[in-house]
């Protein structure tokens, strides 16, 4: 199943695609939020890519409570899949910023292009944790 997962925020909005086998969870792109404007570009972007499932990250506390963005989120994510006629899938991404920064420092990403992609790479580590939990990898389903 292809997946779209979003890293969202206030202001930019990170994207990143599994492949059809739900092995790899590859950042793609950091856009700007722009309320309708993007839902249409990203339901247009789902049927062009052959997207089959939706997965919005939630931002928790660390005592897994609901951040005060957490309603957006979830908003905007219902809209987007009342829009595509997609499923849903909402997963915790407590720290997952700082795990893509993590992830980018290692690989040797230079600071002003870690600065640009890190909501992308922040929504591929949501995806990574969803995948690895749908093949049963020992990640525990409350994680996410």
């Amino acid at each position: 199943m292809r997946w779209l997962a979003l890293d969202h925020g206030t202001k930019k909005l990170g994207l990143a695609f599994s492949d059809e086998l739900e092995i790899l969870a590859s950042p793609f792109e950091v856009w700007p939020m722009e309320g309708e404007r993007t839902l249409d570009r990203l339901a247009r972007l789902c049927r062009e890519e052959g997207v089959q499932a939706l997965c919005v990250g939630l931002p928790r506390h660390k005592d897994g409570a609901e951040s005060a963005t957490a309603p957006a989120a979830r908003a905007f994510g219902e809209a987007l899949a009342a829009r595509t006629g997609l499923p849903l899938r909402f997963a915790d991404e407590h720290l997952t910023s700082a795990e893509a920064e993590r992830l980018l420092r290692e690989r040797g990403v230079k600071p002003e292009r870690r600065k640009l992609m890190l909501d992308a790479a922040a929504a591929a580590v949501i995806l990574a944790a969803l995948l690895e939990e749908r093949r049963g990898d020992g990640i525990p389903p409350s994680r996410l």
